[in-house]
């Protein structure tokens, strides 16, 4: 569709030179902008917080199943956002706040172990493999059907 389902370029995939060109990008992306301090940092992140909350709350109010999904990164990427966004106060406050369910790929080992090109999307072969998994962990999962809401 032209909106949707879209795929990782396949020359990230495929090309060495190119996956360390993206690669050399994400790394300008870890340090935070400069002015930036730990306090506007934390303002930030619970305003988002309260962004998200709302948002879970009108979507139930009109009927809609909310479940998060932390999808896998990698290599300095995921150690860049373990640093900048340490699950204990992220990830956990957002369930917690908005009391819906959350899929972590850390937790399950089927969600796992996919080659990400450039340590943040999955390729196109792997989307379709990671998709599978979690449609499986969906439905095997009681508490995270989308008719459990």
């Amino acid at each position: 569709d032209p909106d949707r389902n879209t795929r990782l370029w396949d020359k990230l995939d495929r090309d060495p030179a190119y996956q360390a060109l993206a690669k050399r990008i994400w790394r300008q992306l870890f340090a935070p902008p400069p002015g930036v301090t730990p306090e506007m940092a934390r303002q930030k992140g619970e305003e988002q917080l309260g962004r998200a909350t709302a948002a879970v709350a009108k979507l139930r109010a009109r009927g809609v199943p909310v479940i998060f999904l932390r999808a896998p990164s990698d290599g300095e990427f995921l150690a860049a956002e373990d640093q900048g966004f340490p699950r204990e106060r992220t990830w956990n406050i957002l369930l917690e706040r908005t009391g819906a369910p959350g899929i972590h790929f850390q937790d399950h080992p089927e969600l796992q172990g996919y080659h990400l090109a450039e340590w943040s999307h999955l390729t196109a072969s792997e989307a379709e493999r990671f998709t599978e998994n979690l449609c499986r962990l969906l439905e095997r999962e009681p508490g995270w059907s989308v008719n459990a809401q």
